[in-house]
């Protein structure tokens, strides 16, 4: 069998990945699905918008997705179960050492790796794409990507100021992809943000040696240097050099079919890039805290300590 070609973008949230996809959704031969790893849950169960505009259960993409993955019918509520047992960080150390796991544990992962992989197979043959960008960023949906043999799996780690994901987690933010009621995005604490930005990276970086391409993108990089950095990240994604189209950055009427992510996607025949440097007057103590938090990754990823 054919393999799909997957791009699992890693990281922690609020690190800017739904622009990249809008953006990179455009480029020939790619197609951004969103954070795929809710497609059972947030999209099929709760029905939220799809990018396009419809609830995800009255958009064509992915009825003809879901038709084409699974003529035969399947098993929502026992498929979201397997997700959300899987979807932990303990079962790290189990996925990456399988006689770890229990029976059930088996059962569990083996029915994920065979849903998502008929599902990712359909997403390519509808949109007829070479290759699927997935931003679901969540680490452990990335390691189970990384045991699918059907899957050619690229992975981009994508990094934010540690400061920035902090205070963008801080941030009232209504959720326009839940039609049905009016709903804030989850919020939280300094602390948890750092940890999580900590726990996140790290695990990612640890899916270099279980992927086929492995790259790191600065999102500022990215924000500094639109253009380049894009180029870049598609040549990687399609893996040859890639030249952007023309009036790619303009308003444009296609749209594409993402689920979850950030608000922005929502009818996003526009696309805004833009640094967003409102964190930059978060108080000091909270600013000192993160630095203190997230001193070794920061310094990795080239983040100064440092800023006025």
């Amino acid at each position: 069998m054919e393999s799909t070609s997957v791009v699992f973008v890693g990281g922690y949230g609020r690190s800017g990945s739904t622009i990249i996809d809008l953006l990179l959704n455009r480029v020939p031969g790619i197609v951004a699905v969103g954070e795929f790893r809710h497609l059972f849950g947030r999209a099929l169960a709760d029905n939220e918008l799809c990018s396009c505009g419809k609830p995800f259960r009255d958009c064509e993409f992915w009825s003809a997705v879901l038709a084409e993955a699974f003529p035969k019918g399947f098993d929502r509520e026992r498929i979201q179960q397997a997700v959300t047992n899987v979807n932990r960080l303990v079962m790290l150390p189990r996925l990456r050492w399988p006689r770890l796991m229990t029976a059930s544990m088996r059962a569990d992962a083996q029915l994920y790796r065979e849903t998502f992989a008929a599902a990712y197979r359909a997403v390519a043959k509808i949109s007829g794409a070479d290759v699927i960008v997935d931003s679901t960023k969540y680490p452990i949906h990335g390691w189970l990507l990384s045991s699918m043999p059907s899957i050619s799996l690229s992975v981009m780690m994508l990094v934010r100021d540690p400061r920035a994901v902090a205070y963008s987690w801080q941030r009232r933010r209504l959720r326009p992809e839940v039609h049905w009621e009016k709903r804030e995005m989850p919020r939280h604490s300094i602390v948890r943000s750092a940890f999580a930005w900590n726990i996140s990276n790290s695990i990612t970086a640890g899916l270099q040696r279980h992927s086929e391409r492995y790259r790191v993108q600065r999102y500022e990089d990215f924000i500094a240097h639109p253009q380049d950095e894009l180029a870049v990240v598609a040549s990687f994604a399609l893996g040859k050099p890639t030249r952007l189209p023309a009036q790619l950055f303009d308003t444009q009427p296609h749209i594409p079919h993402t689920i979850a992510g950030n608000p922005v996607r929502i009818g996003s025949e526009q696309v805004r890039v833009r640094d967003d440097d409102e964190w930059r007057t978060m108080p000091l103590y909270k600013r000192l805290l993160v630095d203190a938090l997230c001193f070794f990754g920061m310094r990795r990823y080239g983040y100064r300590l440092r800023i006025k």
